[in-house]
């Protein structure tokens, strides 16, 4: 379950006992960089709008064909390649899953579907006042998609790989087991190598590898799931 601080961090408690404290994004900055991602989407419309113009009627069908795909397109793939699109980069806000982990396709394709039912009657009325009432300022597309807008934190496994590399898992993990792998990797700077290795050594038994390769592999894959680049 989340708990929530008077900080406004949700904390998502994990049976293992681990946990992650996120930030949701509330209306006001979530918002501004809606205009900002509306603002280029029209840009887009427009410029294409005046150039197709002089092809007639083929012209009008290509024009929808881009209309459809900006209108539909933009989000999914900025959302699901980046975890944000360029409106909520510029004030670093990201999608993410309600229990911390990048989105995937299923959950950009579901949450911006129900981007008509937020805009219903008019002006995304009902979905700013579902965010309104609720703590995680979620709005349909979040509750249907169980996503959730939260700010980028910095991460610490910049400082923490010694390899620019990050290496997905040879077995796929669970979601409780990924979330044990990412707080490994961001708690390993304040532990002593041996405390590393030894709790490295308790995570690694699919992997088939222990001692310091594992605790190195571990960071490779957090830093894989957590998706930076370096």
């Amino acid at each position: 379950m989340y708990q929530q601080g008077i900080d406004n961090k949700l904390a998502r408690i994990l049976p293992e006992g681990v946990s992650i404290n996120i930030v949701p994004a509330g209306i006001a900055v979530r918002t501004s960089a809606y205009l900002i991602d509306f603002l280029i989407r029209a840009v887009v419309l427009i410029v294409s709008g005046i150039l197709l113009s002089f092809l007639g009627k083929a012209g009008e069908g290509i024009f929808l064909v881009i209309y459809f795909v900006v209108t539909w397109g933009y989000y999914i793939f900025f959302e699901l390649k980046y975890g944000q699109t360029p409106g909520k980069k510029r004030y670093n806000l990201k999608v993410v899953q309600d229990n911390g982990l990048p989105i995937q396709l299923s959950h950009a394709v579901l949450r911006n579907l129900l981007r008509s039912a937020d805009a219903f009657p008019v002006a995304y009325i009902l979905g700013v006042l579902t965010m309104v009432f609720g703590k995680q300022f979620k709005r349909i597309g979040d509750w249907g998609a169980g996503t959730i807008v939260i700010y980028q934190q910095p991460s610490t496994m910049v400082k923490l790989l010694n390899t620019d590399v990050a290496l997905p898992p040879p077995v796929e993990l669970s979601t409780e087991e990924q979330q044990a792998i990412i707080a490994f990797a961001e708690r390993s700077e304040e532990l002593s190598t041996a405390r590393q290795n030894e709790l490295a050594n308790l995570l690694v038994e699919p992997l088939a590898i222990e001692g310091e390769a594992a605790n190195e592999r571990l960071k490779k894959i957090a830093q894989h799931y957590v998706g930076q680049e370096i």
